[in-house]
């Protein structure tokens, strides 16, 4: 068999570390700030939906322990309050990068659920 069949033998497959190639938006400085401030704000949503499980135990009178916390079974009504929550924070902490993005926030519709 000739080289010329086996694609691989011809050309070798480039070796990066893992996040080497990731693309930039706006600087690699700045781009790294905003996946760390993007990561925060995960463990805040967590945090805060932790938070509110305990609030729901206690309204119930249940004791918050870990097996408590872990199997509440969330009612349509706190799921909407929590995803309304979580839609809010996101367009407080993003409404920078739409304004610059879109150069103009009078017409940013993430502006009109705030």
């Amino acid at each position: 068999m000739s080289d010329m069949a086996d694609p691989k033998a011809t050309r070798p497959r480039p070796r990066l570390a893992r996040g080497q190639a990731r693309p930039t938006f706006l600087s690699p400085d700045l781009d790294r700030v905003v996946i760390m401030v993007t990561s925060l704000m995960a463990e805040v949503s967590a945090l805060r939906d932790r938070l509110d499980t305990h609030e729901a135990l206690a309204e119930n009178g249940e004791v918050a322990t870990r097996a408590a916390v872990e199997g509440f079974e969330l009612d349509g009504d706190r799921q909407a309050a929590r995803e309304a929550r979580r839609d809010a924070m996101l367009n407080r902490m993003l409404r920078v990068l739409v304004e610059e993005r879109d150069g103009d926030s009078a017409n940013d519709p993430l502006q009109a659920a705030v």
